[in-house]
């Protein structure tokens, strides 16, 4: 039961990110930097609770292993990720707008990889799977609005844009359920799924969300948006884990 309510928290999460842009008339270059910011101090501090974990059970190896395959993983995955700006338009998009769409097609895509970093946590521990679904939840309310809000703001309509950005949260919530299920069969493989989810998630920090929250005269903004989101995750993890 807790892990399905965990998958309904980031589900709603996500989509209310996404539903935002009907409310909002854009996101600014000093929000958009905030936002990013926050969300990599929660995800940065949730990755290292997860190792911790990880190293309590099973030692150096696995969490070395572990980290460098989930950084691998996402790596590989981006990479190989169609260009989304194709499947939306047919014709050659600016390089700014084409940036944009793909900040949202990468982060629509990390939203597996966080389902199942929240299946992990929920497999080690209730304590730990609520924690990490609550420093996820906080970082897809964002994510949902910055996957929208791209979409939106180079042409596609508004309830399409949101309903994209839903998407991405039904992606995460079923990711979060099916690897649940398949850790209940396998126990044994959960320092290394914690390892690998925190570096999957290290990777959307350092790759994806850092290099545009500190992006030129946003640096201040992004700093102290970083220190407040891990300072959160931080009071989160005193509340769930200690």
């Amino acid at each position: 039961m807790d892990i399905i309510l965990g998958a309904i928290v980031v589900l709603i999460a996500t989509s209310a990110g996404a539903a935002a842009i009907l409310f909002i008339g854009g996101v600014g270059e000093r929000r958009n930097a905030a936002m990013l910011a926050f969300a990599a101090g929660a995800m940065g501090f949730s990755s290292l609770e997860m190792l911790a974990q990880s190293h309590q059970s099973a030692g150096d190896l696995v969490v070395v292993a572990g980290l460098a395959l989930g950084i691998l993983a996402l790596a590989v995955s981006e990479r190989l990720l169609p260009h989304v700006h194709l499947h939306i338009t047919k014709e050659e998009l600016a390089h700014s707008k084409k940036k944009a769409i793909m900040i949202g097609g990468a982060i629509a895509l990390h939203n597996v990889p966080e389902g199942l970093a929240i299946a992990t946590a929920f497999a080690a521990s209730n304590p730990l799977g609520w924690f990490v679904t609550t420093t996820i939840a906080i970082q897809d309310i964002p994510e949902g609005t910055l996957i929208s809000a791209p979409l939106a703001t180079y042409g596609m309509k508004r309830n399409t844009a949101v309903l994209y950005g839903v998407l991405s949260g039904v992606a995460e919530a079923l990711a979060a359920i099916i690897g649940f299920a398949f850790l209940s069969m396998f126990g044994g493989i959960v320092p290394i799924a914690l390892a690998f989810s925190a570096g999957a998630m290290s990777y959307v920090v350092l790759v994806e969300l850092l290099p545009d929250a500190f992006a030129k005269g946003m640096e201040r903004t992004g700093a102290i948006a970083f220190a407040a989101g891990a300072a959160t995750a931080f009071a989160l993890a005193s509340a769930f884990v200690a």
